[in-house]
């Protein structure tokens, strides 16, 4: 005799696999979800530690605060007496080349052939006015000048004849390139 099954094996089979397939899908599903919920949860500690120690920094920046200030101001004063000092040497070196400058005009004015009447000095020019008794000491004169460490580009701005004491004698003037040397 021959016997038939009746019973749907095949498909019970299949739904045993699939059930046993879901049931695998399931537990990793719920294991990676776990993995992730424990991680989220490592994750939000961190920030909630890393947010304290946030605002405990910030605390003692605000702490530090005063002296930063403090900082400031002392960097700014010591800035204002560099300048002071920058301008104390600049003036004490001014009033050193101003001496030499005289120095070097009253050294090489011929007195017994020349006579100044006016000196000027501003802003690295000084302009002379005098009388002499001819052209030639005159050019003579801005020579001499121009030797000078202290003095450059000597120009005649003008001459002309004067009476002086029934003499005729020179009048001019002179601009001057005031110089510092490098000694």
């Amino acid at each position: 005799m021959i016997r038939i099954n009746l019973l749907p094996i095949r498909q019970m089979k299949k739904r045993h696999r699939l059930k046993t397939e879901l049931l695998g899908f399931s537990s990793i599903l719920v294991l990676v979800l776990l993995v992730l919920a424990l991680g989220w949860f490592a994750m939000a500690g961190k920030i909630g530690s890393l947010q304290n120690e946030l605002v405990a920094l910030e605390q003692k920046k605000q702490s530090y605060q005063p002296i930063l200030k403090q900082i400031d101001t002392l960097k700014k004063e010591k800035q204002m007496v560099e300048q002071k000092l920058d301008s104390i040497k600049k003036l004490q070196a001014g009033a050193q080349v101003t001496v030499r400058v005289l120095d070097e005009v009253a050294s090489r004015t011929p007195t017994s052939r020349m006579w100044l009447s006016s000196l000027q000095q501003a802003s690295g020019r000084m302009q002379l006015q005098g009388i002499a008794l001819d052209n030639e000491t005159i050019a003579q004169y801005m020579q001499q000048l121009e030797a000078s460490e202290y003095f450059e580009k000597t120009e005649l701005t003008s001459s002309a004849q004067t009476d002086v004491a029934k003499q005729k004698l020179k009048s001019f003037s002179l601009t001057i390139n005031v110089i510092t040397p490098n000694s």
